[in-house]
């Protein structure tokens, strides 16, 4: 999945002799081999999340094991720092972590905390609002924990996402071809007919570059009546505009390009999606 977001998240480092790097680099290791990730903590404290939600009638987090990646990137970056944040500087957005690790979400979360052991720290999240809240929210789906043993503590991290169904580019075209024809008929219209037209595919992607729905190249094309832009993160679910396109009669059929792309406002990636009609 292309990055655009890269284009702008650079980081320039100042250049520093050899000797200082290697000084840094036996620190950070000596740092890193007294934190360990405790593989049975982490466990349970995904017990501890689903007997919560259990008891409550939700439905169980099923563990990603990208979220699971994330969560330890940045739990590592917590033990360095000795701190607890949500982003150190440098480090991209909990958005981006997600993308980068190959997961497409849209929504997501994230809990951390320092605490002596598992239990204390699920206690803590329970005992606020704001983490409790992330612990049972029944819009997501999926979790990924980490559990970093440094000394006498552990550094905690608990992502939470709604993980959504993964299309290749042709599969999402099909699903969105079939909204199309389904809401024709099902509203008592004849399906309409699709035609080809590859450079709406462009103009979805020249979208996402731009982080805007708005595209005068879509209007000026030949034969055009009309036309709709939007993104999505479930392409079978077409928005009011696609919907009232296709309320008025199509006499020369319709066409439709999708692209799946990160943006600015869409870091974790949406299909952007071009519907015309003739």
């Amino acid at each position: 999945m292309p990055n655009i977001l890269r284009l702008y998240q650079n980081l320039f480092l100042p250049r520093v002799f050899t000797i200082a790097l290697l000084v840094t680099s036996l620190l950070l290791c000596r740092g890193l081999a007294q934190a360990q990730f405790e593989e049975a903590g982490e466990q349970q404290l995904v017990q501890l999340i689903n007997q919560e939600r259990a008891n409550r009638g939700l439905p169980p987090l099923t563990v990603d094991q990208r979220l699971m990646q994330a969560a330890r990137k940045h739990t590592e970056l917590m033990a360095e720092h000795k701190a607890l944040s949500h982003q150190f500087d440098g480090e991209p957005t909990m958005e981006v972590r997600f993308a980068d690790e190959n997961l497409r979400s849209d929504r997501q979360a994230e809990n951390v905390g320092l605490s002596k052991d598992v239990p204390s720290a699920h206690q803590g999240f329970m005992h606020s609002p704001a983490h409790r809240s992330n612990i049972l929210n029944s819009d997501y789906n999926a979790v990924g924990v980490a559990v970093l043993r440094s000394g006498d503590h552990v550094y905690v991290t608990e992502d939470f996402a709604h993980r959504l169904k993964t299309y290749s580019e042709p599969e999402a075209d099909a699903v969105l071809q079939r909204a199309v024809e389904n809401y024709a008929t099902t509203h008592g219209m004849p399906a309409p007919v699709r035609k080809p037209q590859s450079q709406l595919r462009h103009m979805a992607c020249d979208m996402a570059l731009n982080d805007s729905l708005q595209s005068k190249k879509v209007a000026d094309l030949p034969g055009v009546q009309g036309f709709a832009t939007w993104t999505t993160a479930a392409p079978a679910e077409l928005p009011s505009s696609a919907r009232q396109l296709l309320s008025h009669p199509m006499f020369s059929g319709y066409s439709l390009g999708a692209c799946f792309a990160p943006s600015v406002s869409q870091p974790g990636g949406v299909y952007w999606v071009v519907m015309v009609v003739y």
